[in-house]
């Protein structure tokens, strides 16, 4: 979590320096994908300080009113980044490449367009940059096979949705940068236009694949497989604990795991000879997911079925 708050913190400095030189930049020569660099700027500015705020909320610990902590704090933030800051940002590019379609080309001087630009990209490269350091030990902790395998797996919504926009920024860069370049050499403002519009479009399809992977958490979903059958392996390592027959999971934050967990223990065993075994799984399964810090055992009868592991 401590490299994800340095990814939020790079970012939001990036984002904060460049947009302001964006800007002044579009006053100055009037190109609409300029100002969707704008748009894209302040969305990433409002999205850290979204998620920072979400980091602060889920720090206060269990409570009366939420009696497992408000580690899903985080997820309903990193949503409200995608939906209104992405989603608007993208939207509001769109329309801005659409209303310029068909304007006459102005003759100016774009230099200081590619002076922005590239001050921007060397920013955003460096934020890009400490985001795939962020993602690399994420996938590596977790030993997620690929990167798309962590964009669909991991837990850290945060650290997901600040290195997916920053890959968006460098790439949004690039467009803008080409869009500005076509322009100005031939005098034809539809690919400034398209520019614009190519970038709003990026973020939009940002936004739901974002969105998407948030909902799922705010759900409530469950550990990774392979999380799963090392927590089946713990139980089951325990003596004592005859069969397992019941196991489920839940990610209450990032970095929280609710396991809740019916087990059939040795008939032989007397109360004291149970409550034994049942911390003595419970030990078993904090060492096989340092994440679990809710873990409930309850003994019952029946069996597991295999659909079920």
């Amino acid at each position: 979590m401590v490299s994800t708050r340095l990814v939020v913190y790079v970012s939001l400095v990036a984002s904060a320096a460049i947009a302001v030189a964006k800007f002044l930049a579009y006053l100055l020569t009037g190109n609409v994908s300029m100002l969707s660099q704008v748009y894209y700027s302040l969305s990433d500015v409002g999205n850290q300080l979204l998620l920072l705020l979400g980091f602060r909320f889920s720090e206060r610990g269990a409570s009366r009113k939420h009696p497992f902590g408000r580690g899903k704090e985080q997820f309903f933030f990193a949503f409200v980044v995608t939906v209104l800051l992405f989603g608007i940002a993208g939207f509001a590019s769109v329309r801005e490449g659409y209303a310029a379609v068909g304007q006459p080309f102005v003759d100016v001087d774009v230099t200081v367009n590619y002076a922005v630009l590239g001050v921007a990209l060397v920013f955003e490269s460096a934020a890009l940059y400490k985001s795939y350091q962020a993602i690399d030990a994420e996938k590596e902790s977790e030993r997620f096979r690929s990167f798309v395998k962590t964009f669909r797996h991991t837990k850290d919504t945060p650290l997901l949705t600040a290195a997916t926009e920053n890959l968006v920024a460098v790439i949004g860069v690039l467009v803008a940068i080409l869009g500005v370049y076509l322009t100005d050499a031939t005098g034809n403002t539809i690919y400034d236009a398209a520019a614009s519009a190519i970038i709003g479009l990026l973020l939009m399809g940002l936004a739901l694949a974002l969105a998407w992977e948030s909902r799922s958490l705010i759900v409530g979903e469950a550990v990774t497989p392979r999380e799963r059958k090392k927590l089946i392996a713990a139980v089951e390592s325990v003596d004592g604990a005859d069969e397992l027959l019941d196991l489920r999971t839940m990610h209450m934050g990032p970095d929280t795991v609710l396991v809740a967990c019916e087990i059939s223990f040795d008939p032989d065993l007397d109360t004291a000879g149970v409550e034994a075994a049942i911390d003595d799984v419970e030990a078993a399964i904090r060492e096989a997911v340092p994440e679990a810090n809710r873990i409930y055992v309850e003994a019952e009868s029946g069996s597991m079925s295999e659909s079920e592991r």
